[in-house]
């Protein structure tokens, strides 16, 4: 659960970091439940989107009052911050339910091995359907693995390598991607890729700058408004957005906010 939760929108080279530093804090799920949250997020420090962090947090908790993990995937996934694709890869592994994980890379693929050239009545719906009638009964995490490794390194969404593709002889798309001289063309067009909006001075950059520098503070130490946004404004950070950010933030539980009105780590 650790595993798949960090790798949620993380490269694996950061989760490698930290995996080892959060297991050995944390080794078991009761531990994980009974630390304070303050203590969670400092644990989650450089991996990004710390409501994971916060969720993964939580889910602890609700699996301790479960009295233990749920083993199937439609059961997990009742649980705040693990979504279908984090189930399936949880009970897969684990406890090897034949449970289908479904990311973007995985996607490609079944679209292109069922729809080829028509793949608009391919729902979403139907392509988990027919991933859970593919999925190996008898290794289903390494099943989900070879699946993702073969949407990343091989049926890949620019250049398809059809050439060296274990399931080319059954994909309906390949005749899109190759030509006659068996040559692989480019599969999307550039339209697929659209620039992603700047990270710097968005609104989830300065979420990251405040709860940074509340983890710089001493275990249970505080600071007021004033001085956290003295302290990480760039000179583009407006007091209504700073306050926004604030009530959001202790919204979503990742700050406390103390009867004198000074800040804190949950």
């Amino acid at each position: 659960m650790v595993a798949a939760v960090m790798a949620q929108q993380t490269q694996i080279s950061r989760v490698l970091l930290k995996f080892g530093q959060f297991t050995t804090t944390f080794p078991t799920v009761e531990s994980l439940a009974r630390a304070r949250t303050g203590t969670v997020l400092r644990a989650w420090e450089g991996l990004g989107y710390n409501l994971r962090g916060l969720r993964l947090h939580r889910a602890a908790k609700r699996i301790v009052g479960l009295g233990g993990f749920p083993r199937r995937a439609a059961e997990l996934v009742e649980i705040e911050g693990i979504g279908p694709f984090t189930a399936a890869i949880i009970t897969s592994f684990a406890f090897g339910e034949p449970a289908a994980a479904i990311d973007v890379n995985v996607r490609r693929v079944l679209l292109r091995l069922l729809g080829g050239a028509d793949d608009s009545r391919l729902t979403d719906r139907a392509l988990q359907s027919a991933a859970d009638h593919l999925i190996s009964r008898r290794a289903p995490g390494r099943w989900n693995q070879a699946m993702m490794d073969l949407g990343a390194r091989v049926c890949k969404a620019r250049e398809p390598l059809c050439g060296v593709c274990p399931i080319a002889d059954w994909c309906r798309a390949r005749p899109r991607f190759e030509s006659k001289q068996g040559k692989p063309r480019v599969a999307e067009t550039r339209r697929a890729y659209r620039a992603q909006p700047p990270f710097k001075g968005s609104r989830r950059f300065y979420r990251g700058r405040i709860v940074q520098a509340l983890r710089d503070l001493p275990a249970r130490g505080t600071v007021s408004a004033a001085s956290l946004r003295q302290k990480i404004d760039d000179g583009n950070l407006g007091r209504s957005l700073f306050a926004e950010l604030i009530v959001a933030l202790e919204n979503d539980g990742l700050l406390h906010v103390d009867g004198r009105g000074k800040l804190r780590l949950p």
